[in-house]
């Protein structure tokens, strides 16, 4: 794997060894930055499930401001420090936190820590974690004003329109994966009056796109 773009750009990095991660790859990646190009820089990262550390390392690339990675498994946790160091990171405003996701996103609601974007990869061999997960944010408390969270699934996997204050607007399909968009129900209400269900452009919110 390799940072894409950035202060890091076509820098290798690590990826944890075993079956409990899955590295989102370089296309996958691609897509979703070139998606957020104009919300990066300047913003607040939240990187739930990190794995290699992979999509916040890109986001402190591109000059993200805030950047923190929850990632549970001790080895991987290593990587990632290991590739903050190799992406000559460590003087940058990001932080590992080993622990496990819920307990994370507790502490950080207790810490009053808000994020532009919240991104959550679960592995796709624990299928019954990725409705839990969700709801646990649903409050959308650790979410900033016009913030999103995504959440990557197999395509077939079938998620919510809503999880308490949070609102489904798109879903874009790349491959065997879907990314599943999310809005606090206020910022939708005020792309979408009277609950019409195009966006300002015109285009359904609920888009499916297909690479």
């Amino acid at each position: 794997m390799r940072i894409i773009s950035g202060d890091a750009r076509g820098k290798i990095i690590d990826a944890p060894k075993g079956l409990d991660t899955r590295p989102v790859t370089d296309k996958i990646r691609q897509a979703l930055f070139n998606v957020w190009q104009f919300q990066i820089p300047g913003s607040s990262f939240l990187d739930l499930f990190s794995g290699s550390g992979s999509m916040g390392l890109e986001a402190i690339s591109r000059h993200a401001k805030h950047v923190v990675m929850v990632e549970k498994g001790k080895e991987a946790a290593k990587v990632i420090r290991s590739n903050l160091k190799a992406c000559h990171f460590e003087g940058r405003d990001a932080n590992v936190m080993e622990q496990d996701v819920f307990d994370a996103i507790r502490q950080l609601k207790r810490n009053k820590e808000t994020f532009d974007l919240i991104y959550l990869d679960p592995p796709y061999t624990i299928d019954e974690i990725f409705h839990p997960v969700m709801e646990a944010l649903g409050d959308a408390t650790l979410l900033k004003p016009d913030g999103e969270v995504v959440i990557r699934t197999r395509k077939e996997k079938k998620m919510n329109d809503r999880y308490g204050d949070l609102v489904k607007y798109r879903e874009k399909t790349w491959g065997i994966s879907t990314a599943h968009f999310y809005r606090k129900a206020e910022d939708q209400a005020k792309e979408t009056p009277q609950g019409n269900p195009e966006d300002a452009s015109g285009e359904n919110t609920a888009e499916k796109t297909s690479a």
